[in-house]
C-alpha cells in the first residue's frame, strides 16, 4: 500500500490513449459497465475521453455540448468529480478543448481479465467430498477459521464477469439491480472462479474458499465476450460496489494505463473505509498495472505452491503482497454459455493462472479480518497483512513478492497485538457422534496411479475414497465421520 504524492504526479503525467460509447446525465450510467467492442461506422476517427469542466459549470458545458454536435455520446457523469465521459469525433474533441468551460479532457483507458488462458484445466471432483485448494493452507486461512476468522459479515464485491448466481458451491450472490446486466449470470466463467476462492462454503462438497462465510457481491464489468472494459465503467462499478455495502473490493483486472480520475475514485473509497485490491499484471516485466499500482490499492503478486514467483507476474516497487496464483482449483458456471468452459456438463470446477487467481485469495484474507476485528479501520487490515506476510526473495520489502506471502493467522495476531487466546471458536466441527478426518498429501508426476479409500473395521464399507487427481498437485480433505475403526489404504 502506498501513499505517496511523488507517485500521484508521476502518474498524472503519464496519462494517455483510448478510444470510443450513452446519454442523460445519471451520476452512473450503469449499462455502460460493459463495452462489447470498440468499432465505429463513423469514418473520422472517435475519442472516449473524462472532459473535467469548471467549478459549477456543469449546465453551462451541457448546454455548449448540445450547441456544437448531436455525435457526442454521454457515458458518465460523475458529479462529485466535475467530470462527463463520453465520446466524440477527434475534431470536436478539439474544439472542446479550446472551450473555457473545460478545465481539461483526460482518455478513458482498457482494462481487461488478468488470467492466462491456456492455463486452464478442468476438473471433475469426487462427490460427496470437499476438496481444498492448495492456497487455502499456504495462506494460512484453515488456522484462522480455527479462531472464528472466516468472513461472516464481511462484504466483498467481485467486479468481473459476473458470477454465476446457481452453482450449488457457492453462496447467494447478490448485486445491483441493472436490468440488462444480469449480475449472477457469467458467459465466461472468470467472475465465477474468482468468488469461489473468496467465499465457497464449507459444505462436503466441491471446493471452499479463504472466507467460507463472507458474502459476495457481483457488479459485472466485462461483457460474455471476456473483451475489455473502460476506466470510467471500472469506476463507476466501484462505487456501485461501495454503493452495495461492500467493505472489499476485488478486482481481477487491469491495463498498462493510468487514469487520473480512477486515482482518485480509489483513494475516496479507501477514505470511506473499503479496500481495493487488484491484480498486479500478467506480461511477466516490470511494467506497473492499473488500477493495482495506484496509492490506496493493494496490488497482488502470484506465486506457485511451492512459494516461487510465477513467471507471468509483474514485479516492481508497487507490488505490495503475493498469494497463490497458479493452478488455482475454484468454481465454473455449471451451465452454458461459459467461455472458458469446454466440457459445460462435466465440469463445475477447474484449475486457472494468473494474478487474477492471487487477487481473490487477498480479498478473502481481508475478509477474515474484518469479520474477526470489525471495529478496526482500513488501514489497520492492510499493515497487518504488509507486516504479518512471510518475507519471500530478498530480505524485506522486494519488487517481485512485495512485502511478501500473505499469511492469514499471522495476519490477525498482529491485528490482535499478539497471541490470540481465550477466542471461541466457531469452525465447522463434528458432532458427538462423529470424528475428524483429515488427508493431505501431495501428488507425484503419475498422480492418474494414485488412488485411496477408508473403510471400516466393522462392516467393510468404504466410507471415504478419492481418485482421478492431477499430477504434481496439493491435495486436502477434510471430512466427519462416524466414530469407528477403520483401515485407510492407499493405492499407487
Amino acid at each position: 500500500m502506498r501513499f505517496n504524492c511523488l507517485i500521484l504526479s508521476v502518474l498524472l503525467s503519464v496519462v494517455s490513449k483510448a478510444y470510443g460509447t450513452e446519454d442523460n446525465g445519471s451520476h452512473l450510467r450503469r449499462k455502460e459497465y460493459v463495452i462489447p467492442d470498440d468499432s465505429s461506422d463513423e469514418e473520422e476517427p472517435i475519442r472516449r475521453v473524462f472532459v473535467k469542466y469548471q467549478k459549477n459549470m456543469r449546465s453551462n458545458l451541457d448546454a455548449e455540448l448540445a450547441k456544437r454536435s448531436s455525435r457526442a455520446k454521454k457515458h458518465y457523469d460523475f458529479r462529485d468529480m466535475d467530470t462527463f465521459v463520453m465520446t466524440l469525433p477527434e475534431s470536436e474533441l478539439a474544439e472542446l478543448k479550446k472551450s473555457k468551460l473545460v478545465e481539461s479532457v483526460h482518455d478513458d483507458v482498457k482494462r481487461y481479465p488478468m488470467h492466462i488462458p491456456e492455463s486452464i484445466k478442468h476438473r471433475q471432483l469426487q462427490a460427496g467430498t470437499e476438496t481444498i485448494p492448495y492456497g487455502i493452507d499456504l495462506v494460512q486461512a484453515t488456522e484462522a477459521w480455527e479462531v472464528g476468522a472466516r468472513g461472516q459479515g464481511v462484504k466483498v464485491c467481485v467486479m468481473d464477469t459476473g458470477v454465476y448466481g446457481d452453482h450449488e458451491d457457492l453462496p447467494t450472490i447478490t448485486g445491483p439491480a441493472i436490468t440488462d446486466l444480469s449480475f449472477s449470470e457469467d458467459g465466461v466463467g472468470h467472475g465465477t472462479h474468482c468468488a469461489g476462492t473468496i467465499a465457497a462454503p464449507e459444505n462436503n462438497l466441491g471446493v471452499v474458499g479463504v472466507a467460507p462465510e463472507a458474502d459476495i457481491y457481483s457488479v459485472k464489468v466485462f461483457s460474455d465476450n471476456g473483451g475489455f472494459a473502460y476506466s470510467s465503467g471500472i469506476l463507476a462499478a466501484a462505487q456501485e460496489c461501495a454503493a452495495g455495502g461492500a467493505d472489499i473490493i476485488s478486482m481481477s483486472l487491469g491495463g498498462p494505463l493510468p487514469n487520473l480520475f480512477e486515482i482518485l475514485g480509489f483513494r475516496n473509497l479507501l477514505r470511506n473505509g473499503v479496500i481495493s485490491v487488484a491484480a498486479a499484471g500478467n506480461f511477466g516485466n516490470g511494467l506497473w498495472s492499473f488500477p493495482a499500482s495506484y496509492p490506496g490499492v493493494v496490488s497482488v503478486g502470484a506465486v506457485d505452491e511451492n512459494k516461487r514467483k510465477a513467471p507471468f507476474s509483474q514485479f516492481n516497487r508497487q507490488v505490495d503482497i503475493a498469494a497463490p496464483g497458479v493452478d488455482v482449483l475454484s468454481t465454473l458456471p455449471m451451465k452454458a454459455p461459459c467461455q472458458i468452459c469446454d466440457q459445460i456438463d462435466a465440469f463445475s470446477y477447474g484449475t486457472i493462472s494468473g494474478t487474477s487467481m492471487a487477487c481473490p485469495h487477498v480479498a478473502g484474507v481481508l475478509a477474515l479480518l474484518a469479520s474477526f476485528k470489525p471495529e478496526a479501520e482500513p488501514s489497520e487490515y492492510i499493515r497487518a497483512i504488509e507486516n504479518s506476510a512471510e518475507d519471500l526473495g530478498a530480505p524485506g520489502k522486494d519488487r517481485e513478492f512485495g512485502n511478501g506471502l500473505i499469511q492469514a493467522y499471522a495476519a490477525l495476531e498482529y491485528l490482535n497485538g499478539g497471541p490470540i487466546n481465550n477466542v471461541a471458536s466457531i469452525t465447522k466441527t463434528c458432532n458427538d457422534d462423529t470424528i475428524s478426518f483429515t488427508l493431505k498429501m501431495l501428488t507425484d508426476d503419475k498422480a492418474s496411479d494414485i488412488s485411496w479409500e477408508l473403510r471400516s473395521l466393522v462392516d467393510s464399507e468404504v466410507y471415504l475414497s478419492g481418485s482421478h487427481y492431477d499430477d504434481v498437485t496439493a491435495v486436502t480433505v477434510r471430512e466427519c465421520i462416524p466414530k469407528n475403526c477403520y483401515i485407510f489404504t492407499m493405492y499407487d
